[in-house]
């Protein structure tokens, strides 16, 4: 398989809050290395405060103080963030929200971008009532779905999707991660699916990584890190997700 992400011997770190001096600096990431390949759900799972989210921040280049290497082979990566409704502007409509990365884009013209906002509106099951529609109007549900069709509106092949349904009730979890499958499957997408919950994992990885203290611990397939885990740490976490899988 082609890798459309690779991330070798990256480690990083930030300035302590109470730090006077510049050298009082916080190791979070610890020569973290893996692939991630073209079409495929990579998971990442630690908990919180184990260096996830510094690694989805240092992927998409919003984080700069890091060492080794990161390198894409996509264009543009995307990011769904666990909160829909903190992420999303709330003094803008919908359509408007949906339709602003194609204007930063700035290649197509504003009847193009109108067609792109609906057809994404509908792959993501969303009426086309909702683009007049602010964030505050709606279901968190219906706020992950528009930051779904957000990201997805300049056709990105690489996801990072941030915890993407913990913010969601079990019933709508479930259709936001059958959403984010289906769209796998026809956009040829591939995911790096950050979560603290292994049962979600299951349900939506093909492969996934163990994070602890900003180490890549344990590396396997989904279904054979359930069935056979080789870290402490691992079976750890299995016992908390209470084997419901």
């Amino acid at each position: 398989m082609d890798s459309i992400l690779r991330v070798k011997d990256l480690g990083a770190s930030y300035l302590r809050k109470s730090a006077k001096r510049g050298d009082d600096k916080k190791q979070v990431l610890h020569n973290v290395s893996f692939d991630l390949y073209q079409g495929e759900t990579l998971g990442l799972v630690g908990e919180s405060g184990s260096g996830k989210s510094t690694l989805a921040k240092a992927i998409l280049g919003f984080f700069k103080d890091y060492n080794g290497e990161i390198i894409h082979n996509s264009k543009r990566p995307q990011m769904i963030f666990q909160d829909p409704f903190s992420s999303l502007n709330p003094k803008k409509t919908v359509g408007w929200i949906i339709e602003e990365p194609l204007r930063i884009f700035g290649k197509y013209d504003k009847a193009e971008r109108k067609q792109r906002v609906g057809e994404i509106m509908s792959q993501v099951g969303l009426d086309g009532h909702f683009a007049s529609r602010y964030p505050s109007e709606l279901s968190g549900g219906q706020r992950q779905r528009v930051s779904i069709a957000a990201c997805l509106i300049q056709r990105p092949r690489l996801i990072i999707a941030d915890e993407p349904v913990s913010a969601l009730d079990v019933t709508i979890q479930a259709q936001i991660i059958d959403l984010l499958l289906d769209l796998k499957e026809q956009y040829n997408l591939s995911y790096l699916f950050i979560s603290h919950d292994l049962n979600v994992v299951y349900q939506m990885c093909d492969r996934s990584m163990i994070m602890k203290d900003g180490r890549i611990i344990e590396v396997n397939t989904v279904q054979e890190l359930f069935d056979n885990p080789q870290e402490a740490y691992t079976k750890q976490l299995i016992r908390a997700s209470d084997g419901d899988v």
